[in-house]
């Protein structure tokens, strides 16, 4: 009984990862001059010499929403992903769906140089992942947060970073389908014809299963490629314009603060 109720949610698990990867995508790409807002994400307009963050890249499906930017502030692209309310998720309400910078519980690094956060709202369903590493995007960049029970919505977003659960399966229906086979052959040589069909109905059964867990590991390693190419084209292909652009802006900056009379100056110290 429970190892039927254990398929069952396996199955069920199954279709909730095979509709998040199958699901229409929403492709925008930006360029930095346009100045586009990370929709949802709120920085601290308040700190001296603000600049805003500037969105470069967007994914959206009926399940979620990744946009890929970068923070001249920091001086670093970021991920920032958060789910929808859908037939598998309850996403927080309008208002709280307002992630402010200084509101966000910082996650300690882990085996990496990226810095990654979740909001404290509902379900923290919203995550943003700054990039420290000088190598570009990666699977690895995200793959050390992929385990943590409070950054799930990495998961949810991004279905197709997770596949060694599915390796690890595949490696059991191999092991119980050859044991299995020793079954038929016992069955056949003993005439036990009985024992050989339920061995048999059972071998198809794993067949089925891991036929399906080879189409979802192929459409994860696919969408995976595709995914971190297109967005380190989107920040690779601006990269040394937008650096330069920010920098001569962070200059003419110092440059007027320093013309300004003393008195004029902002007080800073406050």
């Amino acid at each position: 009984m429970r190892h039927e109720s254990l398929i069952k949610e396996k199955k069920k698990q199954d279709k909730e990862t095979y509709m998040r990867l199958t699901a229409t995508q929403h492709i925008v790409g930006n360029h930095f001059s346009q100045h586009k807002r990370i929709e949802g994400f709120f920085e601290n307009r308040n700190a001296p010499g603000f600049i805003g963050s500037d969105r470069l890249f967007r994914l959206d499906t009926m399940y979620g929403t990744i946009q890929m930017g970068y923070s001249p502030q920091r001086r670093k692209s970021f991920i920032f992903a958060n789910i929808k309310t859908s037939v598998f998720d309850t996403a927080a309400s309008r208002f709280q769906k307002e992630v402010r910078e200084n509101q966000m519980a910082r996650h300690l690094r882990s085996g990496s140089q990226n810095t990654i956060f979740s909001a404290r709202r509902l379900g923290a369903s919203a995550i943003t992942l700054f990039k420290g590493e000088t190598q570009p995007w990666s699977p690895r960049s995200v793959a050390p947060y992929l385990r943590r029970s409070s950054l799930e919505t990495l998961k949810k977003t991004m279905p197709f970073l997770e596949r060694k659960q599915d390796y690890a399966e595949k490696r059991s229906i191999k092991a119980q389908f050859k044991e299995l086979q020793s079954d038929v052959r016992i069955g056949l040589l003993s005439k036990d014809y009985t024992k050989m069909a339920e061995a048999r109905t059972q071998q198809v059964e794993l067949t089925a299963r891991e036929n399906m867990l080879d189409a979802i590991i192929y459409r994860k390693s696919q969408q995976s490629l595709l995914f971190f190419r297109k967005i380190n084209v989107a920040f690779e292909s601006q990269k040394n314009e937008m650096y330069t652009y920010y920098q001569e802006r962070r200059r003419g900056a110092t440059s007027i603060r320093e013309a300004l009379p003393p008195d004029s100056k902002p007080d800073t110290e406050e």
